[in-house]
């Protein structure tokens, strides 16, 4: 395996795990980040360089996804403009090598949690959602 420049892999959205096999690629992906916090905050006593003990602590876990800017379909998965603004439990699939079979997948189960739109000075327009995620699997298609 050799490393590549650019988005080579595939995202998909869907509501439940098993639509994610049908759902369609996600366009125009520019960057996926996935951030996964074990919480662990390591003690230690005066004088000692060394940690007496490493505690857990509260589990964080988010992907960020940037994408071009081309409609509000992403603006939505966020709650943005809805009345209640509670986003609905999601299901996203992470292929960084591309949907094929024996290829890595990771799945996440959350919500999008906020919505970010860049309209930078070259006119180049992008947007970033933050997934909040409940729940994480690593496998391989």
């Amino acid at each position: 395996m050799s490393a590549t420049k650019g988005w080579r892999g595939k995202l998909r959205i869907a509501d439940s795990e098993a639509a994610l096999d049908t759902a369609s690629d996600e366009p125009y992906i520019e960057r996926v980040e996935t951030n996964i916090d074990g919480g662990l905050e390591a003690l230690y006593q005066l004088g000692s360089r060394l940690p007496q003990e490493i505690n857990e602590g509260n589990v964080s876990m988010s992907v960020r996804i940037t994408k071009k800017y081309v409609d509000n379909t992403w603006a939505g998965y966020a709650g943005v403009g809805q009345t209640d603004m509670v986003p609905p439990t999601k299901y996203l699939g992470i292929y960084p090598m591309g949907y094929e079979a024996g290829k890595p997948k990771i799945v996440c189960k959350g919500k999008f949690g906020s919505w970010r739109l860049n309209v930078a000075q070259d006119g180049y327009v992008t947007e970033t959602l933050e997934f909040v995620v409940e729940s994480v699997s690593v496998g391989v298609i």
